[in-house]
């Protein structure tokens, strides 16, 4: 299914919908997730500084409090120098943890090397082959993070889940692709039935491994050029994964942003293509 919609500023969304679960691994009426907003939210605010960042979730906030007579507070980022000195996955997991906090739900633990590997080298794979999917490569998400020897020795058999973001534009860059992705699956995907939302806030995890409430790793890759006969895209592609008990945080590379605590999300996973239409 290819839903189109107008956004503010001339962007032309085309959101293509794409929604798998792991066959008979999933219990649809075990998996839980906050109530969704009952319409998109589009952006509302500029796309040149953190200030912007800061207004646009602010705003869709308000929104969906409004929609749902809910009280989700507001959100106060960082200022611009200390969100600039962020990494793209850092950005990612404070935007996903806040989302998750600010609606009593478990955080991410952090970012985790090997994850983050997976992340990357499939967005780089799709900017390369000028390809867009889950399945491009020729393998599942599932696959491509087992596929990977640390994950694959100590994994828990959890619906792991994969977010794709594709923004295109005849121009030479593209503001705030990662924090853009997030807003988009969190506040603008009535299309895909909130599938990119429920991946993010998707609750509860088996916390067996790690400090306490603080299970799941978060990866995030991201790819930059000409795509598709545009002249230049950005790919995000998001990767979680829920370790094993007995994983090994001393020798792995794992980033827990320090203001904010930890968690992981799974299950179905979809994926978003944005154009630039001017």
């Amino acid at each position: 299914m290819k839903i189109h919609h107008w956004f503010r500023e001339s962007f032309f969304y085309s959101i293509v919908i794409l929604t798998l679960f792991l066959a008979s691994n999933i219990d649809i009426a075990s998996a839980t997730y906050p109530p969704d907003p009952t319409e998109n939210i589009p952006w509302s605010c500029n796309t040149f500084s953190v200030t912007d960042i800061e207004c646009a979730f602010n705003a869709a906030r308000k929104t969906e409090n409004t929609q749902l007579g809910t009280s989700i507070p507001m959100l106060s980022l960082p200022d611009q120098g200390a969100w600039d000195a962020l990494s793209d996955g850092e950005k990612a997991l404070w935007l996903i943890n806040r989302e998750r906090i600010d609606r009593g739900i478990t955080p991410l633990h952090g970012l985790e090397t090997n994850v983050t590997q997976v992340a990357q080298t499939y967005a780089q794979y799709l900017m390369d082959n000028n390809a867009f999917g889950h399945t491009a490569d020729g393998r599942d998400p599932w696959e491509r993070l087992e596929d990977n020897p640390s994950i694959g020795a100590c994994f828990d058999f959890l619906e792991v889940a994969e977010n794709l973001a594709n923004f295109s534009t005849s121009g030479i860059s593209i503001s705030f692709p990662v924090e853009r992705s997030i807003y988009l699956w969190m506040y603008a995907d009535a299309p895909s039935s909130w599938g990119h939302r429920h991946a993010i806030l998707w609750y509860p995890y088996d916390d067996n491994s790690g400090p306490m409430g603080q299970e799941g790793f978060l990866g995030i890759g991201r790819a930059s050029g000409p795509h598709n006969g545009w002249n230049f895209a950005e790919i995000i592609v998001m990767n979680v994964f829920d370790p094993c008990s007995v994983w090994n945080y001393q020798t792995t590379n794992n980033i827990a942003l320090p203001w904010i605590p930890l968690l992981l999300l799974y299950n179905l996973f979809d994926d978003t293509q944005i154009t630039d239409n001017y």
